[in-house]
């Protein structure tokens, strides 16, 4: 019968080795919080089954402002965020007496929930991941005009950014759905319509460490 013979010393080396592979591991591992102001630009995607009701090629500026917290190992890190996001977009209706298509706004308030995982490359960072959208409110200047929105809703964001004198982090990031953010609309002199509505956005943010 053979026995298998494995020394101290091997087994001395395989604890410093492991012990030695941990330390360097956690050494280039820190965690950082931080506050972020930024601004959006917004426009729907509108597939609807009457022509009245239209998405409008034109994009709207929203405001967003919250936290987040970075985690770093090496060179890859995740960051979980959660902000207050002023945003909508445009849309077309033609007024069925009139038969005058006008632009109108839907402006919605939402908490937005990204987590991204990234990794940093020299000075840039690229990062994307999932985002979860909770709508608050919503109000549109189209009188009549009422949408039954999703409480929540998913999407994607993906970007890159940079650090600058350990303190300040910059962000550009584009930002898509996944899912409609209703389940049907009101449109005045129309009726209710099940159109599909996603909403596409571009992020500029600026954020400070502590």
């Amino acid at each position: 019968m053979y026995r298998f013979y494995v020394s101290p010393k091997s087994i001395v080396m395989k604890k410093i080795a492991f012990v030695l592979l941990l330390a360097f591991i956690f050494t280039g591992t820190y965690a950082q919080f931080g506050i972020k102001l930024g601004t959006n630009t917004a426009s729907f995607k509108i597939t609807s089954p009457n022509q009245a009701f239209q998405q409008a090629n034109q994009a709207k500026w929203g405001v967003n402002a919250g936290i987040f917290y970075r985690i770093k190992i090496l060179m890859v890190y995740v960051q979980p965020e959660a902000y207050f996001s002023s945003t909508g977009g445009n849309f077309s209706y033609t007024d069925p007496n009139t038969g005058i298509a006008e632009i109108h706004t839907l402006d919605l308030n939402r908490i937005d929930i990204p987590l991204l995982a990234g990794v940093k490359l020299g000075l840039i960072r690229i990062n994307a991941g999932p985002v979860g959208f909770l709508t608050l409110s919503d109000k549109s200047d189209l009188d009549g005009f009422k949408a039954d929105l999703k409480g929540m809703t998913w999407g994607y964001q993906a970007g890159i950014g940079f650090d600058l004198l350990k303190k300040l982090t910059f962000d550009a990031r584009y930002e898509g759905s996944l899912s409609d953010i209703s389940n049907n609309v009101d449109v005045p002199g129309i009726g209710t319509l099940k159109p599909s509505t996603k909403v596409s956005a571009f992020l500029l943010s600026v954020g400070l460490f502590f």
